[in-house]
């Protein structure tokens, strides 16, 4: 199983919208330990009240450290790219998808842990908190009027219970997610006039999920003989799904 960590890897680069977002209940690493790991995921959902279309993907390492052996704490840091589809900030009847350039960098922080355990079954919680940097976009609507997109930075909550059921080496859980968002921007708008006098505007527009509900399904397995595993994972969200594939090694 030597060659195990350079096929995950291959696998990471080529994963579609596969979520090692949220994972099964038990901490990963034993008590006292860590763990250090790499992971892609990709979500597309509505967010409310406004019934925008959020297509986000993220690539980061991951990092977590055990206080018990029922709760942990977890990080993750890299590059997210993100699109709003067909945003409307001229003219109702005129709609634009407006995304970042490249991946921004973001940084999460979050709780997973075990609750409870009876037998290969066991319940238990995660809930991650993420910061996206802000962007800022230039949108040209037709001859005489264009706009820029100033967008503060986005907040992300994710929170769900996760049942686990021990199968062989591996792990097999589910469980219900809640997700929460908000986005802000100033809108500048530059228009202009019959004798070329120009007529600026500055409007604020928000983007939030009020409390997205939905559900997941994955599992997680040992790779190998060297604390390597290997977890995926697949959401379906209000409006959307979600997906991921994790590959980390424990200490």
């Amino acid at each position: 199983m030597r060659y195990a960590p350079w096929a995950a890897l291959v696998l990471l680069l080529i994963a579609a919208p596969a979520s090692a977002q949220i994972g099964p209940p038990r901490p990963r690493a034993s008590q006292h330990g860590y763990s250090l790991g790499i992971g892609v995921h990709n979500s597309v959902s509505q967010w409310m009240p406004y019934d925008y279309d959020i297509d986000r993907n993220r690539v980061y390492f991951e990092g977590s450290y055990a206080f018990t052996p029922g709760l942990e704490a977890f990080g993750r840091v890299g590059g997210s790219d993100m699109v709003v589809n067909k945003i409307d900030t001229y003219e109702p009847d005129m709609t634009r998808d407006v995304s970042t350039d490249g991946y921004p960098a973001f940084l999460s922080f979050g709780l997973r842990g075990e609750a409870w355990r009876c037998g290969r079954l066991s319940i238990g919680a995660s809930c991650e908190a993420a910061w996206y940097f802000g962007f800022e976009r230039s949108v040209r609507w037709n001859y005489d009027a264009y706009q820029e997109l100033l967008f503060d930075a986005t907040t992300e909550i994710t929170a769900a219970v996760s049942v686990g059921y021990d199968l062989g080496r591996g792990v097999l859980y589910a469980g219900p997610l809640i997700h929460f968002g908000y986005i802000r921007a100033d809108v500048r708008t530059h228009e202009f006039g019959p004798d070329w006098d120009v007529e600026d505007s500055v409007d604020a527009l928000t983007i939030r999920d009020k409390g997205g509900c939905g559900g997941f399904f994955g599992w997680r397995t040992p790779i190998g003989q060297n604390d390597w595993h290997l977890q995926l994972e697949g959401a379906g969200m209000r409006g959307g799904c979600a997906g991921a594939l994790g590959f980390y090694r424990c200490w």
